[in-house]
């Protein structure tokens, strides 16, 4: 399906075909889960950032290189011993990341604990009790 197809359908900008979009998606879907060093996560901003203007800008070849610079950021699976510890995603590379997933046509993830649904349930209600 291209952009614009039938409801529901992506309408993002021109010139973005669907595997551009779905790599970009996935690798900053996958960005909310990193671990990372603080260092390494300014990398990943910067990253995120160049994602951002390149879709701005409607450059697919600027997002299909900052797609894959992005995967190339993520985790490695050593770390050194007595290495900087690793944290989770900063708020605002996730609040760019999700906001980039949901411009590109994507679903973006709650993160942990997310106060949207308190009750820790699949399908939120809370301790509603049904009616009826």
């Amino acid at each position: 399906m291209m952009p614009g197809d039938g409801p529901g359908a992506w309408s993002g900008p021109a010139g973005f075909d669907d595997e551009t979009r779905a790599d970009a998606v996935a690798v900053l879907t996958d960005v909310l889960e990193w671990q990372l060093v603080p260092q390494r996560w300014e990398r990943v901003e910067r990253i995120v950032d160049s994602l951002a203007e390149a879709l701005a800008g409607g450059d697919a070849v600027a997002m299909r290189e900052a797609t894959a610079e992005l995967e190339l950021a993520g985790p490695v699976r050593a770390t050194r011993i007595g290495t900087t510890p690793l944290v989770p995603v900063p708020e605002q590379v996730r609040d760019r990341a999700n906001h980039l997933v949901h411009s590109l046509g994507g679903t973006p993830r709650q993160p942990p604990g997310d106060p949207a649904d308190s009750s820790g349930k699949r399908g939120g209600g809370g301790d509603r009790k049904p009616t009826g």
